[in-house]
């Protein structure tokens, strides 16, 4: 489904509530287990749409004055409404298809009624974000987007963001706000990244990590909800030396060569090495005068960064 933009969302709110009532009392007379399921859940989606209507619309009068400019439409403010926004989209979408297959023989009962608990879970949390996001637009100064450095106000909005759960951006919701063609991948780097991390504290590190993420694997492509609440925990607990480990795991000459084999191969992969020198650079105002960007110095002194350039083609000026 498409996700709307600056246009009114009043019609994606209408859509919601009157699909969500007609799903709600079909399912309440069915008297089934699925069928409570349903109706709950529609009417969780109900209560979601009215809540956030009037947020969205506050919020729409006003993230304009955090924009960089009127050719740069874009700030945080923006970004939750419109992934707020999508996110109800897919409600709908899916509060559709039910509605029109849900006396059919054919009808997965338990896959769609579990997508629909993954929406309710995912439209709670951003609901709670809204929260956070207007007592920092209600705190800070008009037109300011960030916050005073003394009020102390960045640490409570993030002791209260560490409460939240955010599993279910990662199970049956992950990617939603994206493109679907971007989806599979994300995907695969949710499911690779679970697997490879419940082995990560059983074995030393090396290719018996790599080869027993492969063999659990499954069990998180094909169970969305643990691969999300295990997304969450890792998140939340593993240090950098995983992170590390898990990036470089197509450097193994095993993984490398499998995947040289299975993945497509790209133009340009090359290993650079920036050094710590200084920049000359114009000034936008008047180019003819220059300003020096220094190097980025750390507790252990000025060095190189070391980086890796990928590309699918090579092109001009690369």
């Amino acid at each position: 489904p498409s996700c709307p933009g600056r246009m009114d969302a009043r019609p994606l709110f209408q859509s919601l509530q009157a699909l969500a009532e007609d799903n709600a009392s079909f399912f309440q007379r069915s008297g089934t287990e699925s069928g409570r399921r349903f109706a709950a859940a529609f009417a969780a989606l109900r209560e979601h749409g009215r809540r956030l209507e009037p947020a969205l619309r506050h919020f729409a009068r006003l993230y304009h004055r955090f924009d960089l400019d009127e050719a740069t439409p874009g700030n945080g403010y923006r970004s939750l409404v419109q992934t707020a926004r999508c996110c109800l989209a897919h409600a709908v979408h899916k509060s559709r298809y039910v509605a029109a297959h849900r006396r059919s023989v054919f009808f997965r009962a338990g896959h769609n009624v579990a997508e629909l608990e993954a929406y309710c879970a995912a439209l709670a949390q951003l609901r709670a974000l809204l929260c956070l996001a207007q007592r920092l637009l209600a705190h800070n100064r008009p037109g300011c987007l960030f916050p005073p450095e003394e009020d102390g106000l960045s640490e409570l909005v993030l002791r209260e963001y560490s409460t939240m759960h955010n599993g279910c951006f990662y199970g049956r919701c992950l990617g939603f706000q994206f493109a679907p063609s971007i989806r599979p991948f994300l995907q695969t780097i949710a499911i690779g990244l679970v697997s490879f991390g419940e082995n990560y504290k059983r074995n030393d590190m090396g290719l018996g990590v790599a080869a027993g993420s492969l063999f659990t694997s499954g069990k998180f492509a094909i169970d969305p909800e643990l691969r999300g609440d295990e997304f969450e925990r890792l998140t939340q607990n593993l240090d950098v030396h995983f992170w590390k480990s898990f990036w470089n795991l197509t450097e193994t000459e095993l993984l490398a060569s499998v995947a040289s084999m299975t993945a497509t191969q790209v133009g340009v992969c090359r290993a650079l090495t920036v050094p710590p020198e200084p920049l000359e650079l114009p000034l936008a105002a008047n180019p003819s005068v220059t300003v020096t960007i220094a190097p980025p110095v750390a507790h252990t002194g000025p060095g190189p960064i070391h980086m890796r350039l990928l590309s699918y083609q090579l092109r001009e000026g690369q």
